[in-house]
């Protein structure tokens, strides 16, 4: 006759398997949140453009676009939210879009990608604050690899 410790030991045995098969991802650390979708009665009114008319703004090659991620991932890290003592402030330096992003390829080893915010793009703006450093800069081996954030 199996004891009860003896019954729990496969019960045990499947949990561990399940907690250390997943690793953290069970803790939320590794949650991937969905960009939002355009409903399907707001899609219907936008149409597709010619691909000849686009203008290019902007294209990156891939270790260039590789090096931009690397940056994006630490200056801009998943889940985390921008604290402090004035809401206002807090909000408006939480939006990516009051960045601007350059990137400049020193050579095929070296990227520098410089976050800048451009606070004329904050609404809300408070007339009292003063804001120091709202921005970063990276340089990137082309193995990507962050060598030093100024």
């Amino acid at each position: 006759m199996r004891t009860r410790p003896h019954r729990l030991a496969p019960l045990l045995l499947g949990v561990m398997v399940c907690v250390l098969g997943q690793g953290c991802s069970y803790f939320g650390y590794y949650k991937y949140e969905r960009p939002e979708r355009i409903p399907p009665e707001e899609g219907t009114r936008i149409r597709d453009p010619d691909p000849r008319t686009f203008q290019t703004t902007t294209e990156l090659e891939g270790p260039t676009f590789a090096a931009l991620q690397v940056a994006m991932k630490d200056f801009f890290p998943p889940g985390a939210k921008a604290s402090g003592n004035h809401e206002r402030l807090v909000r408006c330096l939480g939006r990516r879009d009051i960045f601007d992003v350059r990137i400049q390829k020193a050579n095929d080893d070296l990227y520098v990608i410089d976050f800048s915010a451009n606070l004329d793009r904050c609404e809300e703006w408070p007339p009292d604050a003063v804001v120091l450093d709202a921005g970063a800069t990276y340089l990137i081996d082309g193995k990507g690899r962050i060598l030093d954030i100024r």
